[in-house]
């Protein structure tokens, strides 16, 4: 049984890595013959950053598993 892939890329607002990293990710999945689930979130404010563990714009996590190994570990978060 195969599991559903989940990718979601968190941005701020006005991200200008946004459409690259779309872009990015769209390439990374047609490259490896995949499909996931793909959602792209706005995160408006430092409370919405707070609560969604947000490191900075853009971020990119796979099945909740952010794919930088050095944000994992921050307690940090901000609309930065």
């Amino acid at each position: 049984m195969s599991k559903t892939v989940e990718i979601e890329i968190l941005v701020a607002p006005g991200c200008g890595a946004r459409e690259q990293t779309e872009a990015l990710v769209a390439d990374i999945l047609a490259s490896l013959d995949m499909t996931a689930q793909v959602r792209t979130r706005v995160i408006e404010d430092a409370r919405q950053a707070a609560a969604a563990r947000f490191p900075g714009s853009p971020t990119v996590r796979v099945n909740g598993q952010d794919v930088e190994p050095a944000a994992r570990s921050r307690k940090e978060y901000g609309m930065g």
